[in-house]
């Protein structure tokens, strides 16, 4: 908690995957008054665009993961781990579940287990095993109180697909307006040449919507085989 409000920490494989996927919900609270952080393990710099190097795309990711967390009024921090050399490690766990202990984290949205992109298999696992360390009272991690860690949940990713069923549906029809706005500042999310990511989860969260009888909604999965309606983290 901070001066009485959550702390949610979205954590992403590369800048775009948590503001794309957990964005809307991100969002969501950001209005209710809460405290959001992005944290980005790489800045998927290898995917830059004709013309530019990747120390160059990196420089602007970076940028734009800024622009996205000032819309919300949050934090963006993105590591400093070269796109497509993510690898769970201890180090990067406890990097991870120190942030997490330093900031009080009171829930962690990130990708799901099961993904055809190995760096978001790696931040799957990066971060279960921080939200472990994070919490863990018995744990020392540098005199650092444990972080009151409630719910931790996993997005809906179109790279994640792979036995991903929705078990949390969240309204954000009232927040979509300021995702929208948040998430163009993001290069790949109206120019990549290899998915129409804007249209993809406007069109997703419409979907999500009808089934809970909503404008809007976005899904988060964990074990269990029921489906929830929950009005915030």
């Amino acid at each position: 908690m901070l001066n009485g409000k959550k702390v949610i920490m979205a954590v992403g494989a590369h800048t775009g995957d948590a503001q794309l996927t957990m964005g809307m919900l991100l969002a969501k609270h950001a209005q209710m008054g809460d405290h959001v952080i992005i944290v980005d393990l790489t800045a998927g710099e290898r995917g830059c665009p004709a013309g530019q190097t990747p120390e160059e795309f990196r420089k602007y990711n970076v940028e734009c993961a800024k622009k996205f967390a000032d819309e919300l009024g949050g934090e963006s921090i993105v590591f400093d781990v070269p796109d497509g050399e993510l690898y769970d490690n201890k180090e990067i766990e406890l990097k991870l579940a120190r942030l997490m202990r330093e900031k009080q984290v009171d829930a962690v949205l990130y990708h799901w287990k099961k993904s055809i992109h190995k760096d978001h298999v790696q931040a799957h696992m990066i971060t279960d095993n921080a939200i472990f360390f994070a919490s863990l009272p018995t744990f020392d991690l540098d005199g650092l109180a444990p972080a009151p860690i409630k719910r931790f949940m996993c997005a809906e990713n179109w790279e994640d697909a792979e036995d991903f069923s929705p078990y949390y549906y969240f309204d954000v029809t009232e927040a979509y307006p300021l995702w929208e706005k948040a998430v163009k500042h993001l290069w790949l999310t109206e120019h990549s040449t290899s998915m129409a990511y804007l249209k993809y989860y406007d069109a997703l969260s419409v979907t999500r919507g009808c089934l809970i009888r909503k404008g809007r909604a976005t899904a988060f999965t964990t074990t269990g085989d029921k489906r929830m309606v929950l009005e915030n983290l």
